[in-house]
């Protein structure tokens, strides 16, 4: 509804990436196969056995013209089996060029590079998130998804080694170096570590996080929006907001303050 009312115009999106099969992530992207066409799906590969990534899978094998990209392998097809009760089947799953660490060109200098995939069943697909850069000019954003440091510990913890923020630090250090940061795991105290925060180096950062907790815990926690305001100017989604949805009927209105503004904080 947000791109409607600013975009009325645009009817294709060149590239869409699922970060990884989680619910909170994943559920109304058939939505937007349904309102827009879509040239290129990026997704880890990692199944997770649920209606929302079956409805997903459905929808991106559907795609007239789409190309399906995962972190499993290359031009070849692979079969995928639900039993959920609102979807349910088995669905071949049409590979393209196998996600790597070579630049995707976006355009006159643009790209933008898949700093960590990862396809094995891990027991928490948030350690299968996609980590994605943009290079956009001399400009660069990281979108961090759910990439995560660890359980849940004050950011000056170093990032357990097998996380992803751990493993991102040890590979490719240089390559998270970012102008702006859409922050993991919606402000979790699951991520931002500052050894991982000191690398990307950001002056901006955004956090993606709505007004309900999560099971027991409101996102962002205290102390990551803190460690982020130290560093930069923040962006919270459940603060500094250009639209509401409304759940019922998933209507929506824009609203008219200037984002970032003192006014601008939703009641």
């Amino acid at each position: 509804a947000y791109i409607r009312a600013v975009r009325p115009d645009l009817a294709r999106l060149d590239h869409l990436i699922l970060s990884h099969p989680h619910k909170d992530h994943l559920q109304l992207i058939p939505d937007v196969f349904r309102r827009f066409q879509i040239a290129h799906v990026w997704d880890s590969g990692r199944v997770n056995k649920t209606d929302g990534y079956c409805h997903f899978l459905q929808a991106a094998m559907a795609e007239p013209g789409a190309r399906y990209h995962d972190a499993i392998a290359s031009n070849t097809t692979r079969r995928v089996t639900f039993s959920g009760s609102g979807c349910n089947g088995t669905f071949e799953v049409r590979e393209a060029a196998m996600i790597d660490a070579a630049p995707v060109p976006l355009g006159a200098g643009a790209s933008m590079s898949f700093l960590y995939r990862d396809a094995r069943n891990h027991p928490d697909p948030n350690e299968n998130t996609l980590v994605v850069r943009l290079d956009l000019g001399p400009r660069r954003i990281l979108l961090a998804g759910d990439a995560e440091g660890g359980e849940r510990k004050p950011p000056a913890e170093p990032p357990e080694a097998d996380s992803v923020e751990g493993q991102l630090l040890a590979c490719c250090r240089a390559d998270l170096r970012a102008d702006a940061l859409v922050v993991g795991h919606h402000g979790s105290l699951t991520s931002s570590r500052k050894a991982f925060l000191d690398a990307v180096g950001a002056s901006v950062y955004a956090i993606s996080s709505g007004p309900h907790p999560y099971r027991s815990v409101r996102l962002p926690d205290d102390a990551i929006v803190s460690e982020l305001e130290r560093r930069g100017d923040v962006f919270r989604t459940d603060r500094d907001y250009l639209y509401r949805i409304g759940d019922a009927a998933r209507s929506f209105e824009l609203n008219p303050r200037k984002v970032g503004s003192d006014r601008d904080h939703a009641p």
